[in-house]
């Protein structure tokens, strides 16, 4: 991970971010200690396959060119092989592949669709989603909290688990309140 954030300080920020929000999003689910501490992990990793790409694209000011989207879609089947090479991490390797499955089906890598995609993975993609959401990037400004909790409410159910999406819109109006 440190690679990966030499290559993208930005991705260090966001990792740690998507960490803490996959704990407190557990948490807010029910899922015992142990089970959120994977999570976090999951939150932690998601991203490690972006360690193959090259910095000019993970840094890139302006939009990303069709090609420069092909590589960043490769990263989840990146981090899956990384992590499927180190002993007991073969739950984190599959969440880490399917972070960015949709629940519709028209997600990425393989287009899983519902309960094909495993549960860490659909709680991962609503914290990634926010964070991503909310943090400025050089091509347009960060949406406000409200702006980002109506997009991930706007896609519960086709976009993201909407069981998922109602436990961190739940947390989210606690933290605020």
């Amino acid at each position: 991970m440190h690679v990966l954030y030499e290559k993208s300080p930005r991705e260090e920020g966001h990792s740690r971010r998507v960490s803490q929000l996959c704990f407190a999003i557990g948490a807010e689910l029910g899922m015992e200690h142990d089970d959120r501490i994977e999570l976090a992990k999951v939150g932690l990793l998601h991203d490690i396959g972006k360690i193959s790409i090259p910095s000019e694209i993970l840094n890139k000011s302006q939009p990303l060119l069709p090609w420069e989207w092909k590589e960043i879609h490769g990263h989840p089947i990146n981090g899956h092989r990384f992590l499927s090479a180190v002993v007991g991490m073969a739950e984190i390797a599959e969440a880490t592949l399917a972070h960015h499955e949709r629940m519709d089906g028209t997600g990425y890598p393989y287009g899983r669709r519902g309960q094909q995609i495993p549960f860490m993975a659909r709680i991962v993609a609503v914290a990634d989603a926010y964070d991503a959401m909310v943090s400025a990037r050089p091509y347009r400004h960060a949406y406000s909290h409200s702006q980002a909790l109506q997009e991930l409410q706007r896609g519960a159910g086709k976009q993201f688990d909407a069981q998922v999406v109602k436990a961190f819109t739940g947390l989210a109006c606690r933290e605020i309140a």
